[in-house]
């Protein structure tokens, strides 16, 4: 079974294989921060399932299925730090560290398209495409996420968005009043169980559990 460490390990043996130079034990421990000795224990499960072949007290080398794997690790890695780096701006040590949580949960196909992307992406940013631009720009503004009524403060407002509630409630909030596009108000948040708004210009009480059913996009 090839697990989420082994799979660090054959990355990292992968990457520092790609230096052009001999891995050893002592390479791999340092790389990644463990004993010489907890390496070899891995390293012999490794070479027992036919992944990396070791010569003793020697250098270790990646069988073809064994590289394979490690470049399929290191590919999903490499997409998911330019992802955050690249376009979402997040620092490189940082990005390195969201990749590295992030890797191993991610299948063959949904790699692939992530590289489609980032390479369609990094062609359109060197033609000097105009959606480019738009995209960062959109991305640096100020995002204003939905949220329950139910955590409204007095005066704030904001538009239905959804109704998570079962079928019998959603269709009560409904008849109510609470459709989407429809102007709430918070009136006063600070009844118990309870809280009092403006709904299109009605003022009505409403249970807070009910409350949070419902949700808004702020004004």
């Amino acid at each position: 079974m090839i697990t989420a460490r082994i799979e660090d390990y054959l990355k990292e043996i992968f990457l520092l294989e790609s230096t052009g130079r001999d891995v050893t034990v002592t390479d791999l421990a340092k790389r990644l921060g463990i004993t010489k000795g907890t390496v070899t224990v891995t390293v012999q499960k490794l070479a027992r399932e036919k992944l990396l072949n070791h010569e003793r007290y020697g250098s270790l080398h990646l069988t073809v299925e064994g590289r394979r794997k490690g470049l399929l690790v290191y590919r999903r890695h490499e997409g998911l730090r330019v992802f955050f780096h690249e376009l979402l701006g997040v620092d490189r040590e940082r990005s390195s560290e969201m990749a590295c949580n992030t890797e191993h949960y991610m299948d063959a196909v949904t790699g692939d398209r992530l590289y489609s992307m980032l390479d369609f992406f990094r062609r359109a940013r060197a033609d000097k495409e105009s959606w480019v631009d738009e995209l960062f720009n959109a991305m640096e503004a100020r995002v204003l996420l939905p949220n329950p009524l139910s955590v409204l403060e007095d005066g704030q407002k904001g538009f239905v968005t959804r109704l998570t509630a079962n079928e019998k409630l959603r269709k009560r909030l409904q008849n109510t009043g609470f459709t989407a596009g429809a102007g709430v108000t918070c009136l006063d948040a600070s009844l118990t169980g309870s809280l009092c708004v403006a709904l299109n210009g009605r003022e009505l009480t409403i249970p807070r559990n009910e409350a949070t059913a419902i949700w808004l996009r702020m004004a």
